[in-house]
């Protein structure tokens, strides 16, 4: 189904393509909104998102228009269902969640980590061909260099897409293929990558 909505969240940004905006809008939002990559702070994000709706002048009709929220592949459906009911507030008829895997070609030979300053996520297939998902907070680790073992340890010979932004990505993605001799790629606006790609 089309939408004429499609959004994606970050830590620092909402990602929002609009069929009636050229452009793909990036908002800046405030510290504590989202974190990890989902709303931590619901009452702040409704008055941000209203914000954003009203700069832009893209307030829903009295019927509603459809949406689709594209999320990390961590999200379990307790968390797909809070997020329904908090754009349920903005009068969208249909809200569509969808995983951002969908837009990446997971393969036996590679995996895709999504890396924040707050927060990492792995996807991978598994020797079973299962996809594995693995969330977690870089301050786990007592250093960045026990996090580089970790990578190599679980993605042994694996090539390697990079997706995020921060300090800490660019410490990976110059430390994973120097230290590990894992091929690694590093993907530059991949939100726009995931919006442009979507329907």
């Amino acid at each position: 189904m089309k939408t004429n909505n499609i959004v994606y969240l970050t830590d620092e940004y909402i990602y929002l393509k609009n069929k009636k905006k050229k452009d793909i809008i990036r908002y800046k939002i405030s510290d504590g909104i989202i974190s990890g990559g989902k709303i931590s702070n619901i009452k702040n994000f409704i008055k941000t998102y209203e914000k954003l709706l009203n700069e832009f002048h893209l307030n829903n009709s009295l019927f509603g228009d459809a949406i689709k929220i594209i999320v990390l592949p961590s999200y379990l459906p307790s968390e797909i269902n809070m997020l329904k009911n908090i754009f349920m507030v903005f009068n969208y008829r249909k809200i569509i969640i969808e995983k951002e895997l969908k837009y990446f070609k997971l393969s036996n030979n590679n995996a895709y980590i999504n890396v924040y300053n707050n927060y990492i996520s792995i996807s991978y297939l598994d020797e079973f061909k299962k996809i594995n998902n693995l969330y977690f907070e870089p301050k786990l680790f007592k250093n960045e260099q026990d996090l580089i073992k970790y990578l190599k340890y679980i993605l042994n010979s694996k090539e390697i897409y990079l997706l995020g932004n921060g300090n800490l990505l660019n410490t990976i993605f110059s430390d994973l293929e120097n230290k590990t001799g894992l091929k690694t790629y590093l993907y530059s606006n991949h939100e726009t990558y995931i919006l442009d790609k979507s329907k």
